[in-house]
């Protein structure tokens, strides 16, 4: 039996187009932000732009869970099985947002993080709230082919925010525009697939998304 010629036309993904996966076409949403009630003079004008200011997101990996494998010894031979339970069931999911001035002076972004932050625990005052008021309900992460039909989406159902960083140093010869790093910790989703069309809204329900 020969080995086939490397022809496109005699690939299966060729002959039917199928369309690669890009990484480049998504959308993070944030949703239950707005119930907070965030202690920010212009949030609400804020979050609806804020999907807007997303440029990257990372840790997608860790949201598969896989066992790791464990082995016994017998008569110096191994035999290999999957453990029970996996190491850790949260993930932790890390969003750069771009950063800019409105009216002179509102650096907008920060400002949401900043009042969440704050909400959870405020250095300057001791404040501490309890989860149910610092906890974001839900926030969606949409994977999209060229279309932007949804092939893939993460639904969070539980997001505290970890950390924010990017403001740290300041340097004379930097000319890069500032980022804002903010990691969340999640521990539950879903993953939907749009195999059978089952994506959908979310935990939050429609409207409750920006």
């Amino acid at each position: 039996m020969a080995i086939p010629r490397p022809s496109l036309r005699q690939t299966t993904a060729g002959n039917n187009f199928y369309d690669p996966i890009h990484g480049s076409i998504f959308e993070v949403q944030f949703g239950g932000l707005k119930a907070m009630n965030l202690a920010y003079s212009y949030i609400n004008d804020t979050l609806e732009i804020l999907p807007e200011q997303v440029t990257d997101v990372s840790g997608l990996d860790s949201l598969i869970k896989v066992v790791d494998v464990g082995a016994q010894k017998f008569l110096g031979t191994t035999n290999s099985y999957a453990n029970p339970m996996v190491d850790d069931t949260s993930a932790e999911i890390t969003i750069n947002f771009n950063l800019n001035l409105r009216n002179s002076n509102d650096a907008y972004v920060y400002e949401v993080f900043k009042a969440w932050y704050k909400r959870i625990y405020d250095v300057s005052t001791g404040g501490r709230s309890l989860m149910a008021n610092y906890v974001c309900k839900d926030m969606l992460i949409s994977e999209a082919n060229r279309d932007g039909t949804i092939w893939r989406q993460f639904q969070f159902g539980k997001v505290i925010l970890k950390g924010v960083t990017g403001l740290d140093s300041l340097d004379y010869t930097n000319n890069e525009a500032r980022k804002l790093t903010c990691v969340f910790k999640v521990d539950w989703w879903d993953e939907i697939t749009n195999k059978k069309g089952d994506i959908h809204d979310g935990y939050a329900g429609p409207g409750d998304y920006v």
